[in-house]
């Protein structure tokens, strides 16, 4: 058995610094964006969703309603990166990942969110954050599913690595 050395690093954790460096390396600073699942932010409000008072709320006359266009009348619900991961990381099911790692790891293996590619995707028009959930250790990060998270609305699709394209969450939850 190896000796440790208290003003050393063990071997393990010198190959954990190799892997953070060469992931880091790899994935371009993406592990900025890791988070612990366990540590959920505040819940995202969206724009135009807060509650105000029936009277507040001004009434189109039906020529207003008819000269506006679709985009003048829905409000914009343009979401950033941090608010899609933290969007993410709100999924039921990855809560409980997270805290069936936590707890049978002895909290030695974390469940996170990064972003496998910095560069949105688009589909059929639409542009999407990428994000893996990943088991989080000091050896390792493994990717467990992988998710796409609108832009522009609250859609998140799952990349079905069997089929080669990506699913409803809806469809996604009926075969887990």
């Amino acid at each position: 058995m190896a000796q440790r050395r208290s003003n050393k690093h063990s071997a393990a954790d010198k190959a954990a610094m190799a892997l953070a460096a060469v992931l880091v390396l790899t994935l371009g600073g993406a592990l900025s964006y890791l988070k612990p699942v366990s540590a959920l932010p505040a819940p995202v409000e969206m724009a135009g969703v807060a509650s105000q008072p029936a009277a507040a709320q001004p009434v189109p006359t039906p020529a207003a309603a008819a000269d506006a266009s679709p985009q003048a009348t829905a409000p914009s619900k343009h979401r950033n990166k941090e608010q899609a991961a933290a969007a993410l990381m709100a999924l039921p099911e990855l809560r409980a990942w997270s805290a069936q790692l936590e707890r049978e790891s002895g909290g030695k293996v974390h469940g996170a969110v990064i972003e496998y590619d910095s560069a949105q995707r688009s589909i059929k028009g639409k542009r999407y954050y990428q994000f893996s959930f990943v088991e989080n250790s000091a050896e390792a990060a493994l990717r467990r599913d992988s998710f796409l998270v609108s832009d522009s609305d609250d859609e998140i699709l799952v990349e079905d690595i069997v089929n080669d394209e990506p699913i409803s969450l809806a469809r996604w939850r009926q075969s887990h």
